[in-house]
């Protein structure tokens, strides 16, 4: 008995050893903010009192800061409002999502000046000014702690370059983002590191694919597929928020060794209204909101509109400004409903967040059959031509009752990030019109005020 007695003891006392070498680590995630700003004031708190705790606590962005909230797109500084409140804040670290690229890049430029953290992404080269200081990977250390961030963002155009305008990204360098992780298994063998974090802009299946294929991750923090998870895979832990700054996750980490001995994941809803609010910040916020040109209204739905109707509400409204036979619009860029009740321009912008421009072709049915084929994606489609898809896949376009032959061509607007993106199976655009898409639904409320608008069972291929 004593001898079983001194092997318990020895045993406590071993564990005792660890326990007490182990480091208690909190990281605060978000992902695909996308401008919004509402709960800012709610997530201030929720760090701070971990920081009091004296807890070891880090802030980090999985990307897509930008695009959607009318709000931060069209504020004079584009972009302005929701680096300011991550500042406030404390963010520690943020991966360049596909959607940093859409304000262009010199305002990107800006915006990185602006930030007090970081922007990493090891799969990206190019650009001037502050575009050229984004790091392949960071290092940060709280208290004793250290933690290799290495950021990666997807290039879901064709392999090339994330999934924004393509004249946004001109003379920049994107290579395969798993890929690259190849290069920096080094890190992990730094002893002063004690654990790598793969911060990504990827989606879900291509952080599968970085546990599945480098040991050395211990933590992949994810965006751009917008799921909400806190698991462990068989190499290591996977992490992501959801979208939009409706929730936010806490992850608390047992450290030991450069090993993650316990792993709790929590996420935190944010619409939660019993949640703390920083008063300051819920101030500043309302400031930023303070815009009454986008408040003002400028027309009525008289129904609820499911997307596909938007899309028609979208592509019969450009149609009718500019004039032409066929209006494309892909269903990606349209990002909200068209609601029941007073249309402000805060609604078209969060229907069309983008600040894409229009062009505007004359193409002959054959061309338009190519376009179709390559592009494969799903669109809406307002016409004023009659337009019969065959069996094939193939389209015949009829005027008048006759069908338009090979000597013919029809008018076709687009928005330019379409035409950009496919500008190889397109002819040359005739001219690009001048204002931005969301522009040309203003334009026709504007035609249209008074009227009641209702698109309900639209019709759309």
């Amino acid at each position: 008995m004593k001898l079983i007695g001194k092997k318990i003891y020895l045993l406590l006392f071993l564990c005792c050893l660890i326990l007490s070498g182990q480091e208690k680590v909190i990281v605060f995630s978000i992902n695909d903010m996308h401008s919004r700003i509402e709960n800012f004031s709610k997530i201030k708190p929720l760090i701070d009192k971990e920081k009091e705790k004296g807890n070891k606590v880090f802030f980090v962005s999985a990307g897509d800061i930008f695009s959607g909230n009318p709000v931060v797109d069209n504020y004079s500084e584009k972009g302005f409002p929701i680096i300011d409140l991550l500042n406030r804040t404390g963010l520690d670290i943020s991966v360049i999502g596909n959607h940093e690229f859409d304000y262009g890049q010199n305002v990107l430029s800006d915006r990185i000046s602006q930030a007090n953290f970081p922007f990493v992404c090891a799969n990206f080269s190019g650009g001037k000014g502050e575009l050229s200081n984004v790091k392949k990977f960071e290092v940060i250390n709280k208290d004793g702690i250290s933690i290799a961030f290495i950021g990666a963002v997807e290039t879901g155009n064709f392999g090339r370059y994330p999934l924004t305008h393509p004249k946004k990204v001109k003379g920049l360098f994107f290579t395969n983002p798993i890929k690259i992780f190849e290069d920096y298994k080094i890190i992990s063998e730094n002893s002063d590191i004690d654990l790598v974090v793969a911060l990504t802009h990827l989606g879900k299946s291509g952080d599968e694919k970085l546990l599945q294929n480098f040991n050395y991750i211990d933590l992949v923090i994810g965006g751009h597929s917008n799921h909400v998870y806190g698991k462990k895979y068989e190499n290591g832990y996977m992490i992501m928020s959801g979208k939009n700054l409706e929730m936010i996750s806490k992850t608390t980490m047992s450290v030991y060794k450069g090993e993650i001995t316990d792993f709790r994941f929590e996420k935190i809803d944010l619409s939660n209204e019993s949640l703390e609010k920083d008063h300051n910040l819920e101030l500043l916020i309302q400031k930023y909101k303070d815009n009454p040109s986008l408040y003002k209204r400028i027309g009525y739905s008289s129904v609820n509109h499911t997307k596909a109707e938007t899309g028609c509400f979208y592509t019969e409204a450009i149609r009718e400004v500019v004039n032409v036979d066929i209006v494309i619009q892909n269903s990606g860029g349209i990002r909200g409903n068209l609601k029941k009740g007073v249309i402000t321009p805060i609604n078209i912008y969060t229907i069309d967040p983008f600040g894409n421009g229009l062009d505007k072709f004359l193409i002959t049915p054959s061309e338009l059959n190519l376009f179709l084929k390559k592009y494969n994606k799903k669109y809406y489609i307002s016409s004023k031509v009659n337009i019969k898809q065959k069996s094939s896949g193939y389209i015949e376009i009829y005027r008048n009752g006759r069908k338009i032959d090979e000597n013919e061509k029809v008018s076709l607007a687009m928005n330019d990030y379409i035409s950009n993106t496919f500008s190889e199976y397109l002819p040359e655009p005739l001219f690009s019109h001048q204002f931005t898409t969301a522009e040309y639904l203003i334009k026709f409320l504007n035609n249209h005020i008074g009227e009641k608008l209702n698109f309900k069972n639209c019709g759309n291929f």
